[in-house]
């Protein structure tokens, strides 16, 4: 869904897009992987009340919402930056290249590699990348930046 709009209104979606995500979870989840998504948001609300209740101790209460507040730029992040223009079939992700920026983004972009290879590690990642620049040179036009 966000990678179907523009830059700014992913980014103006971002607080409703963690609600999205769970809800579209539970929907499509097997019985097991409900459970699993039941206790995490469980445990979520329950680590939002220990911080309610240990209120004295701004440094936590600081950690909730700077977590919402980043929570609330997924849409903008891991599916706009990632998928925007992207088409179905053949560039179905971006990608990144170089060293500097495999830093600034601490290996999170190589979208297409993960796309295409779910499996391999995100340390390994850019090893990948070399490997499909080889066998698949036009997978890396498609660039996040």
């Amino acid at each position: 869904m966000c990678a179907k709009m523009s830059g700014w209104k992913a980014m103006l979606v971002g607080p409703y897009f963690p609600y999205l995500i769970h809800k579209t979870a539970l929907k499509i989840a097997n019985p097991k992987q409900r459970r699993w998504v039941i206790a995490e948001m469980i445990s979520m609300v329950v680590w939002i009340g220990i911080v309610l209740a240990f209120l004295p101790y701004k440094f936590m209460l600081y950690h909730v919402i700077v977590m919402l507040v980043g929570q609330s730029f997924t849409g903008f992040f891991a599916v706009w930056t990632v998928h925007h223009d992207c088409e179905p079939n053949h560039f179905i992700a971006r990608t990144l290249r170089g060293p500097i920026r495999r830093v600034l983004t601490f290996h999170m972009f190589y979208h297409v590699e993960h796309h295409l290879f779910p499996r391999v590690p995100t340390c390994h990642l850019n090893q990948l990348a070399e490997r499909l620049d080889e066998a698949a040179p036009e997978l890396q036009q498609m660039r996040v930046f």
